[in-house]
Parts: structure tokens; C-alpha cells; sequence
């Protein structure tokens, strides 16, 4: 097992000190004010620790201290998302999708997937001991975000709570399924502004959501009757029929009421939040 003791003593000096400072992110500029080296010595220093899994290279200049000790603490799982904000930079970005659900406490059970809207195309990478997962957005599909802490030091961008509850029940295969985004529904049911939600059903203009999103609120009782007859008028219109969960096999009796066919009962939601 990798320790600090392990290390050489300038090696072992610049980690202590730039976990002492809290940088778990840092540049070139930062290695050579605390080691004292030169920029050449300081660039063979930090491809060597590259080279022994001390450090990451996040891009050019810019390193990543990966965790000495067997295991990923809490801590350091919090930084993989400061870490997605250092890799886009400087696009337009926002945390999503499964990613915004953790930062909303709206799941269990964090995943080291890292998923990312931005502006750019990016392929997905790995690093640190997470994948990043790069989803590619129209510049003008950037609203409903807002900043959260996600360490003691540092904010990211991240969709807000209600436009996070729209991206997933739009794109469940990126929350893990429709079960997902409702038990995660459920357990932030009391601070959902439900009026805003609905707002953001309609800017977003996808149907689905709102076919979706109604039968998930009835299914819990959440919401308003005001709300479900704004979500029944956005939908009126619509003659198709959409899978209720995507990532599942097309089967099942159809609900005329949301126009979906549900090849996931409304029973297992009720189940999932019961346990």
C-alpha cells in the first residue's frame, strides 16, 4: 500500500503541503513555490509521481492527488465533481443528470460515474478513479442551474433541483431509470417547488416529462391538483404513447390518462419507498 512514508521527502513535502493548503487540484506554479525546484525539475517530479499513481493529470498543467490509502473516502468522492468542473473549463458547463441527483441528496447510493452537460464535445474519460461522462447541450438549453458547494472550499455549477428532475425523467438511462428519478422525487418531495416544476415542463417542451412526471406524482400524491392539471393540459394534444421506463422491454397495458404504456408498475415505485 501506497503511504506518505513511502514517498521521498520533497515528494512526501509537496502532497502534505497541498493537502494542508486543500488543494486537491493543483498547478505546476504551485508544485515549484512549495518544493523550491526548478520548472524543469519540477515537470520530472510530477511526471514521476504521474508515473507511480501518486497524482493524475487532469491537462496540461493542471494534476489531481489521488488517495494514498487503499479506498476513496467521502471526501474525495465530493471532489470528483470539482475535478469535472477543472476538465471542462473553460466551457459552459453544468453537473446533471445522476450527478446533480447526488448533490441534491436525492439518492442512496453515489455512483463513480460523473456526468457533465456542456457546450463542447468531449469524449468521455477516466481519471482519479471515477468516469467522466461528457453530454453534449445547446448553448441555449443552459438555464435552471445554480451553484452548490460540493467541498468546504469550492462550488460547481449544477442543475438545479427542479430542471435535474426534468433532465432525468427525460433521459432515465443517465439516473439509473425512471425507479431512480421517483425514489429520488420521493425523497426530496418537500423541497420540490412544484410550481416552478411545472414551469420548467413547459420551457423544456418534451412531452414525455410531462406524461411522465404525472404519473410519478400520482403515484405519490405529490404536488397540487392544479399541478396535475397543468401537466394533463400540456399533454392533451398528444396522440403516441411513450414507454414509461425507456431502459425497459416495450410491454405493458397502456394509461390513456398520461398516454403511456407502463412496462413499470406504479405498485414498484410505491414498494421502493416503503423499504
Amino acid at each position: 500500500m501506497r503511504t506518505i512514508r513511502t514517498l521521498g521527502p520533497v515528494s512526501a513535502k509537496l502532497i502534505l503541503k497541498l493537502k494542508e493548503e486543500n488543494k486537491s487540484i493543483f498547478g505546476v506554479s504551485d508544485a515549484q513555490r512549495i518544493t523550491g525546484l526548478s520548472v524543469n525539475a519540477t515537470t520530472d517530479l510530477l511526471s514521476e509521481l504521474v508515473g507511480r499513481k501518486v497524482i493524475a493529470r487532469l491537462k496540461p498543467g493542471k494534476y489531481l492527488i489521488l488517495p494514498l490509502e487503499a479506498g476513496l473516502s467521502g471526501e474525495y468522492m465530493e471532489n470528483w465533481y470539482v475535478v469535472a468542473q477543472e476538465l471542462i473549463k473553460p466551457h459552459a458547463y453544468f453537473i446533471s443528470h445522476y450527478s446533480a441527483m447526488d448533490i441534491h441528496n436525492m439518492v442512496t447510493q453515489p455512483t463513480r460515474m460523473v456526468y457533465i452537460s456542456t457546450s463542447v464535445r468531449r469524449k468521455n474519460r477516466e481519471t482519479g478513479g471515477a468516469e467522466f461522462r461528457f453530454i453534449y447541450a445547446k448553448r441555449e438549453s443552459f438555464w435552471g442551474i445554480t451553484k452548490e458547494w460540493v467541498t468546504p472550499q469550492q462550488q460547481v455549477e449544477v442543475s438545479d433541483l427542479e430542471r435535474t428532475i426534468v433532465d432525468c425523467l427525460y433521459a432515465p438511462r443517465l439516473c439509473g431509470g425512471i425507479s431512480e428519478i421517483a425514489k429520488g422525487i420521493w425523497i426530496a418531495k418537500d423541497k420540490v417547488d412544484y410550481e416552478k416544476l411545472t414551469k420548467y415542463v413547459e420551457r423544456f417542451s418534451k412531452k414525455v416529462v410531462a406524461k411522465r412526471l404525472g404519473l410519478v406524482l400520482e403515484t405519490y400524491q405529490l404536488g397540487t391538483a392544479e399541478t396535475i392539471q397543468q401537466l394533463q393540459d400540456f399533454i392533451k394534444d398528444s396522440k403516441s404513447y411513450a414507454l414509461f421506463d425507456p431502459s425497459l422491454p416495450d410491454q405493458g397495458k397502456c394509461v390513456t390518462r398520461w398516454r403511456l404504456k407502463l412496462n413499470l408498475e406504479p405498485e414498484e415505485l410505491k414498494s421502493i419507498v416503503r423499504t
